[in-house]
Order: C-alpha cells, then structure tokens, then sequence
C-alpha cells in the first residue's frame, strides 16, 4: 500500500485539504482535497483580531478534516498558516484550537509562503525565468526562479480579504471608478519595491494561482466565450473590473462563474491583480490550478531526498495513475515513439525539437487516458481530460499540444486548417501532425500489447519511407494496421509507407 500524506493549508480566505499518495514511480499521486471558506481575514481586518466565532468555524473544519485524513490512511498531516495566522495578535488561539484537533500547526513567514508557492505552480526546476503571483486573501506571494534558485521572492501586504475588509471602501455596493483607482493606488504604494526589483531582473513567462486568480480568469473566459480559463488577459481584465465594479455584490454573483463567496472581495482581488499587470506590463497570465499544497508535497519529498525530482514527469505519471491507463503498454509506446523520433531526425522527416520529444513522450504516456471514461472515441476524451488536467509544471500551451498529440493517435488525422488549430499557423499545425503519426505509428506496433519490437530503422529512398520492423513475437496484425495510415502518412511527408517484419 502506498504512504498517504495530509497537507493542509490554513489561509485567509479558505482552509483547504489536500491528500497525496505515494505510488511508486510517482512523485506524489493526489486523492482527495477539500476546501471550506473560514475567512479569518475578515474579522481580523475589521477588529483587529480573529474572533471568537471564525476559531469556531476554524475547529469544526480542522476537526473534520483530520478525521478524513484518519479516515484516508494519512501517517501524517502537515498544517501550515499563512498571512491571517502571521498577523493576528491572538494567533496563538489558532494554534491552540488546530492542537485540539490532533493538528500541529506551523505559522509560516511570508517568503517561505512565496518559496512553497512556486515549488507548487512552477515546480523545483523552472527552464525559462518564471515570475508566480499567488494573490491571496490577505497577501500576496512573489516568487521569480530560473532553475532551481528562487532569484527573487516577496510577500506583499495585498489581498483580495485585506483590500475588501481594510481599506474602508464598501464594496458590497457599486465602487466607483475613483475609489477602484484608489485600490490601485494602494497597491502600487505596497509593491513599488517589489516592482522596481522584478523589473530590473527580467521574466520570460508568468504563472498565477489561487481562488482569486483562477475566479478573474474564468470570469474573462466565460466573457471572451470559450471557457477556457488557463490564461488571463490585460485587456480582458480591465474590461471585467469595469463591469464588476458597476455592480452590487449581490449583482456580482449574477454573472458567470462569479461565486456568492467571492462577489464581495472580487473587486479588491482583481485591483491587486490590474495593479501589478500595469506596473509590470503583463499581457498575458497562464493560470496554475496549483499552489501553497502542492508546494508543500514537493518540499516533503525535497526533505526525504528526492533531489531530482521533475515535477512534469511527476504530474504526468500522477495522471496516468488516477486514470488507471495499462502501464505495460505506455511503456511500450513510450519507447517506440522515442525511437521512431530519432530516426525520422536521423532522416530528416522531422527537425530535431528536445521541446517536442519531451512533449511526445509525455502524449504517448497519456494517450490512452481518456480510455477510463470509456474505450469509444477514448482519443477524444484524453484530449478533454489532459487539457483540463491543470498538470503541475506546463502552460497552457505545452498541455494544449500533449492533447493534440494524444487526440491524433487513433483515427483519421484532420487537415492543418481543423477547428483544432485555431491560433496555430499553418506551418506549426502541419508540424505538429508529423510527431502526432509518430506516436500514431508507435500505439499501432504495440496493437498485440505484447512489447515485443526491440529495434526499428526507418529508411527513406526515392521519397519513400520504408519501416523496418525487428519484433520477439509476429507483428503481422500491426502491419495490416499500418496500411491504415498511408495516405495520411503520404499527405504529411509525401511519400509513401511501407514495413516490413524481421523476427529477431
């Protein structure tokens, strides 16, 4: 049986539950997680205090979580307290009803939350500089890393409970154009430090989290009519704050994916979030579903000397396991696809991309995911369930690709110009269709599951391509099934497949 590990998270806003299991193999396998709005923000920036009424709903949700925990086989449950906790006079009455319930609670400073937090969103190895904003309930959380090492991190004094509940602009009603540029106003009066810092430095790429950046960016989706809240846009939020603002909170709610939780602090959330968008001049933010917990699991297994541990390679197999996908044979065509992938290189099919075999290898990981809903049109859902899967260490763009490579191992192959391409040059789209028959080729020469090729050779002569095939067992069901792909093999490369089978 597989160690199981409580990780709980006692913020601001909401205290959340996240259980990971330990299957071999993996870094960390997520089971259950739970989370239940407390808001000791809000009493602690109206009074000055958590009061007595927020550590009683504080008790009830600890105390029902460490019996999940019980309940799930847990060995251990590790508690941490972020910006509420760290601020509040009466902080040791927290610690004291966590202690009640079997919990031992550890107070966090601020930057320890930022390290934690980018080990969630961007895992502990980042290949391009990544700057991660988590705005919270009463903090904000600024990490930027390239690599291993945390270049810069922060904890800014804004959040969506602290800028809702201690500014003294009601935002229960309409807020004003005036007093939403006071919030920001605000903002940028706290972060200029930050900012100036983070400037001078430089970033790549940015990743958000948290329950207000993952509201904002489902908010704009749920505008722009797509729904697909992986990213945030500057334009698009300037134009939902404006609509936000011009509503009551009960108004708020109203609108799509605008919880009744959320509508009161939505407009303080999103004035830090516009805020640091303009003094930063970020366009675009790719969304993390991940954060404080899953930083949290990494930084346990960090301290139990998984020193090499790759987040991707983690998430990607933590998938597989949820989905209970037939290991032997994403081996199988893992391996294939990686040797298919040499020789079309070796022979100029397709140009080397250490980005795109990494990405290939994880498709043939997961191409068969979407088999746990059901077998039928499986392709199709593995696309769904990995473009939806918010896997730790990916942007949307990166998880958007291992989907396509996924949908196209089975059936017909759809032109450059599909529905699937939209946003994708035509070169790009064609390109991507070439590693896609790879993985394609490589599912159909495992077809007898048996992992029985030890060697393939690709050869190409007079623009055609032939397959050579050396297999332990016979391969002749997966060679009529090469037949199958011909003429989109011949539409992609322009020339014709043909295999043969060479028992070895």
């Amino acid at each position: 049986m597989p160690e199981s590990v409580a990780f709980i998270d006692v913020g601001t806003n909401s205290i959340h539950l996240l259980i990971v299991s330990f299957y071999e193999g993996s870094l960390g396998t997520p089971v259950f997680s739970e989370k239940e709005s407390v808001r000791m923000g809000k009493s602690l920036y109206e009074t000055g205090r958590i009061d007595d009424e927020t550590l009683e709903k504080a008790r009830v949700v600890l105390s029902k979580f460490a019996q999940i925990s019980q309940e799930k086989g847990c060995s251990e449950i590790i508690a941490m307290a972020t910006c509420a906790a760290r601020e509040a006079p009466n902080r040791a009455d927290l610690v004291n009803v966590a202690r009640e319930c079997g919990i031992t609670l550890h107070v966090i400073p601020g930057r320890e939350e930022a390290r934690l937090t980018r080990l969630g969103v961007a895992g502990p190895d980042c290949p391009r500089r990544t700057l991660c904003i988590d705005v919270g309930g009463g903090s904000t959380e600024i990490a930027l890393a390239l690599g291993r090492d945390d270049i810069y991190l922060d904890s800014l004094n804004l959040g969506a409970i602290r800028m809702a509940f201690g500014t003294g602009i009601d935002q229960n009603g309409k807020v004003s154009p005036k007093q939403y540029d006071t919030l920001k106003k605000m903002v940028a009066a706290q972060c200029y430090h930050s900012v100036g810092k983070i400037r001078d430095i430089g970033f790549d790429v940015v990743m958000g989290s948290s329950g207000t950046m993952e509201a904002l960016a489902d908010a704009c989706a749920s505008m722009r009519g797509d729904g697909d809240g992986s990213f945030l846009l500057r334009s698009e939020l300037k134009s939902l704050m404006k609509i936000m603002c011009g509503l009551t909170a009960a108004e708020r709610c109203k609108l799509p994916k605008v919880s009744a939780n959320r509508a009161d602090i939505v407009i303080g959330g999103g004035s830090v979030v516009e805020a640091l968008m303009d003094l930063l001049d970020i366009e675009r933010i790719e969304i993390s579903r991940t954060g404080l917990r899953e930083g949290m699991k990494v930084d346990y297994l960090l301290k139990k000397g998984h020193s090499d541990c790759s987040i991707r390679a983690s998430s990607v197999m933590a998938l597989a396991v949820r989905c209970e996908c037939n290991t032997k044979h994403e081996e199988a065509v893992k391996k294939y696809t990686s040797q298919l992938y040499g020789e079309f290189v070796r022979v100029g099919l397709v140009q080397e991309s250490p980005e795109m075999e990494e990405l290939l290898g994880y498709a043939a990981q997961l191409h068969d995911v979407g088999a746990f809903i059901s077998y039928d049109k499986h392709n199709a859902f593995s696309y769904t369930i990995i473009k939806n899967s918010y896997l730790a260490g990916f942007d949307s763009d990166e998880l958007e690709r291992i989907a396509l490579l996924a949908r196209f191992h089975h059936n017909s192959f759809p032109g450059p110009s599909s529905k699937f391409f939209v946003g994708m040059d035509r070169k790009s789209a064609q390109n991507l269709l070439k590693y896609a028959m790879i993985l394609k080729i490589a599912d159909i020469l495992d077809r007898g599951r048996d992992f029985a090729v030890e060697e393939i050779r690709v050869e190409v002569l007079n623009g055609n391509v032939n397959l050579t095939v050396y297999a332990t067992a016979d391969m002749s069901m997966a060679m009529w099934k090469l037949g199958t792909v011909v003429e989109d093999f011949r539409t992609l490369f322009g020339g014709r497949l043909s295999a043969e089978f060479v028992r070895s």
